[in-house]
C-alpha cells in the first residue's frame, strides 16, 4: 500500500523538476524520465548521481577531472564513487550532510531490490541540485558523519531487504536532535519494515498514526499497527493496544482485553501498563475491586520509575487510603522522587506539606520552594497559596509587594478569589 503511495509522489515529482529543469538542463530533462519506468536499472540511477556530483565540483573550480573523465574502463558506478573518494572535503563544503549521505548510498548499491524507495532517494538528491542548492551549507567535521555505517545499513535495507536495517533507518531519520531529521524519510523505512513485520517498525508506525504524526491521525490503522507487533510480544504496543481497549479508542471499550494486554505489558515490565492496572484494581473496571492488588501495582509501576505511579503513591501513604497506614514519611519520600521528575501536583502538594507542617514540622522556606516550583510550571492554585504566605506573613516577614505579584498573576490564571484580594490589598 505504501509503496503505491510512494510511487505516486514520486511521479508527482519528477513532473515537478522536468517543468523546473527544462530550460536549465536538457540532458537531466530527458534522463529524468527514466525514473517513471517501471524498471529502473541501478546503472540509469548512477549516471544522474554523476551529472550532478560533476557538477558541483566544477562549480567549486574542480576542473582537473581527468581521473574519471577520460577512463572509459569503469563503470558509471566506480567514477562516482572516485569522484566521492577524491573530491571530499571539497564535496563535505558542498552538500549538505542528508544528501551527500544519499550520494553515498545509492552510488554503493551493488543491485536494486526496492527500486521505488531508491527513485525517491535520487530524486532528494535532484531537487536539492535544481532547487535548494543556494541554500547555506552546515559544514561537515570527520566526526560528525559515520557515513560508512550509513551505507551499511542502506545497502541492506534495498538490496536485501533487511527489516532491521529498514528500521534503523527510520530511527536514523527520526531523530530530532540529529542533522538528518526528516519525517517524510524516517516514515518510509518503518512502513516499508512494518509491511514486512517488524514488530519495533510496527510499533512506532502505531504511534505515528494515533497521534498524527506525520500522516492523519487514525486510530483505526493505529490499533492495527498495535496489535500486529503486541501479537509478536512487543510490550510497548501491548501497552498501547490495552490503552485503547480501555479508553475505547477506535475500538469499543472493553476491559476485559485491556487487563489482558497490560497483565501481558506488566509482566514485561512496562511500568506505565502496571499503573493502569492499579487503577483497574482499585476502581474495579472489568475485575473486582481489589485494595491489595491496586496498591502493589502503584508500588510496583513506582519502583520501575513511573512518575504518576510514585505520586499516587505518595498520595496513598499520605492518606492511608488503600489499606495502607497513613505514614508522612513515605509519602513525602514517593512525592520527592515524582518531583524530581517535574510533577507539577508533586510540586504542590510538597509545598502544601511543608507549609502547613503536616511532617509535624513547619517549614514554610520549604514550602515556599516548591509552590515556586510549581508556580513557574503554570500551576494557579500555587500561586494564590505564595500570595496567601506573603500577604499572611505567617513564618514569613509579610510582604505586601510579593502578595500583590502572585496574586495578580493567580488572578491572571483565572482565580477570581485572588482578584478580589489584589484590589483589597492596593487599597491598603
Amino acid at each position: 500500500m505504501y509503496e503505491q503511495i510512494l510511487a505516486k509522489r514520486n511521479k508527482e515529482r519528477i513532473h515537478s523538476l522536468q517543468e523546473i529543469i527544462q530550460t536549465k538542463n536538457t540532458w537531466f530533462a530527458q534522463h529524468i524520465k527514466l525514473l517513471t519506468f517501471t524498471e529502473v536499472n541501478l546503472t540509469a540511477l548512477q549516471k544522474i548521481l554523476y551529472q550532478i556530483v560533476r557538477g558541483l565540483l566544477k562549480d567549486q573550480q574542480q576542473r582537473h577531472l581527468q581521473i574519471v573523465h577520460s577512463d572509459q574502463i569503469q563503470s558509471v558506478q566506480d567514477n562516482v564513487l572516485t569522484l566521492l573518494a577524491e573530491y571530499d572535503d571539497v564535496l563535505r563544503d558542498a552538500i549538505p550532510q542528508p544528501i551527500y549521505i544519499l550520494i553515498w548510498q545509492i552510488s554503493s548499491l551493488e543491485r536494486l531490490t526496492s527500486r521505488i524507495e531508491v527513485v525517491d532517494d535520487v530524486l532528494d538528491v535532484v531537487e536539492w541540485y535544481f532547487c535548494h542548492q543556494d541554500n547555506q551549507v552546515k559544514i561537515l567535521d570527520e566526526e560528525d558523519l559515520d557515513h560508512e555505517v550509513m551505507i551499511d545499513l542502506y545497502k541492506e535495507a534495498v538490496e536485501d531487504q533487511d527489516t532491521d536495517a529498514q528500521y534503523q533507518l527510520g530511527e536514523y531519520y527520526n531523530a530530532k536532535e540529529g542533522n538528518c531529521f526528516q519525517p517524510e524519510k524516517s516514515l518510509k523505512w518503518f512502513e516499508l519494515a512494518a509491511a514486512q513485520g517488524n514488530a519495533d517498525a510496527q510499533y512506532v508506525l502505531g504511534n505515528f498514526y494515533f497521534e498524527g504524526v506525520g500522516v492523519e491521525e487514525n486510530y483505526t490503522q493505529a490499533f492495527s499497527l498495535y496489535e500486529k507487533a503486541a501479537l509478536q510480544g512487543h510490550a510497548d504496543a501491548a501497552n498501547n493496544l490495552a490503552d485503547m481497549y480501555f479508553n475505547g479508542e477506535g475500538v469499543p471499550q472493553d476491559f476485559t482485553l485491556a487487563r489482558k494486554w497490560f497483565d501481558f505489558a506488566a509482566s514485561k515490565n512496562v511500568a506505565e501498563a502496571m499503573f493502569t492496572l492499579g487503577i483497574m484494581y482499585e476502581q474495579g473496571l472489568g475485575v473486582k475491586k481489589d485494595t491489595n492488588a491496586a496498591f502493589n501495582a502503584y508500588k510496583k509501576s513506582a519502583e520501575t520509575g513511573y512518575v504518576d505511579a510514585q505520586y499516587r503513591l505518595g498520595g496513598i501513604y499520605l492518606e492511608g487510603r488503600l489499606d495502607q497506614a497513613k505514614d508522612i514519611n513515605r509519602g513525602l519520600f514517593w512525592y520527592e522522587r515524582a518531583a524530581e521528575q517535574f510533577h507539577i501536583d508533586a510540586f504542590y502538594d510538597l509545598g502544601f506539606i511543608w507549609s502547613k507542617g503536616l511532617t509535624g514540622i513547619r517549614n514554610i522556606e520549604k514550602g515556599i520552594h516548591w509552590f515556586k516550583q510549581a508556580a513557574l510550571q503554570g500551576d494557579a492554585d500555587a500561586k494564590l497559596q505564595l500570595g496567601h504566605i506573603y500577604n499572611k506573613g505567617v513564618g514569613v516577614a509579610r510582604n505586601l509587594k510579593e502578595a500583590i505579584k502572585w496574586y495578580g498573576l493567580a488572578a491572571d490564571a483565572g482565580i477570581e478569589e485572588a482578584a478580589k484580594l489584589v484590589e483589597e490589598l492596593k487599597e491598603l
